[in-house]
């Protein structure tokens, strides 16, 4: 029981700024890939938290400035963690093109290229826009986005290699994603798709599951694995699928 509060723990440090102890770089690699159970429910509260901001603040703001008020909070609980990755993806494979090498020369550079920032803009503008109908139509199901877009990291490292030869924080979590970690994950993110949003929510989870099989058949044939920047990639892209997804199906 103690491994698993661990876990958890760690998981709330890793991936929020939540106050849940601080993340220590000393933490065994094992232990670290383990936590990756726990994303979905890492995803869970911070859904709900954002769910209760956006009924709160729809007592007496306008949908618009509601939607754009979750997004600055999911900012902010998650330090934007996950948004490097898309501005580097799209930086590297679509100004890289072929060549693997500079693709990977690119994603590491820290500087901002023209792609990645306007990936960024469009990522957050799809958001927007369907948590503006989400808060009118159907505000339970605004907990689902954060939860399978953590589940999208898990089912990634389970089936994929890691691609740099050198390593890299992404390759902790590709060498210890266990049946075990799946499974978790996987059992959290349907419960919870079901519970919030029926039908609807079910279906946007096996949306989320076909599209990571894309991304890793994309990254195989591009890269020959996954990176830490296609992990943050696939959560920020699962988030914005699964919006998607719900305003449609509403």
């Amino acid at each position: 029981m103690n491994s698993i509060i661990t876990q958890i723990r760690l998981a709330f440090s890793f991936l929020t700024t939540l106050p849940s102890g601080s993340f220590s770089a000393e933490v065994p690699e094992e232990t670290l890939g383990k936590t990756q159970a726990w994303f979905p429910l890492v995803g869970l509260l911070l859904g709900l938290i954002l769910l209760a901001a956006g009924l709160f603040f729809n007592l007496f703001l306008t949908p618009m400035i509601v939607a754009a008020l979750i997004l600055l909070l999911h900012f902010l609980l998650t330090g934007g963690f996950h948004l490097d990755g898309i501005a580097d993806t799209a930086d590297g494979l679509m100004s890289g093109r072929m060549d693997r090498e500079k693709i990977f020369s690119i994603m590491k550079d820290s500087f901002l290229g023209s792609m990645g920032a306007t990936a960024l803009i469009l990522l957050l503008l799809l958001k927007f826009s369907a948590l503006l109908t989400i808060i009118k139509d159907c505000p339970l199901s605004i907990i689902l986005f954060p939860v399978f877009g953590r589940y999208a990291i898990i089912q990634l490292t389970f089936s994929s290699e890691y691609a740099r030869a050198e390593g890299g924080l992404g390759a902790i979590f590709t060498n210890h994603c266990g049946v075990r970690e799946l499974s978790i994950a996987a059992i959290t993110a349907f419960t919870a798709g079901l519970l919030f949003a029926g039908f609807a929510g079910l279906l946007s989870f096996f949306a989320v599951v076909l599209y990571v099989i894309l991304v890793r058949y994309g990254a195989r044939r591009k890269l020959g694995g996954v990176t830490g920047d296609i992990l943050g990639f696939t959560c920020e892209s699962s988030e914005a699928l699964t919006l998607i997804m719900l305003v449609a199906l509403m």
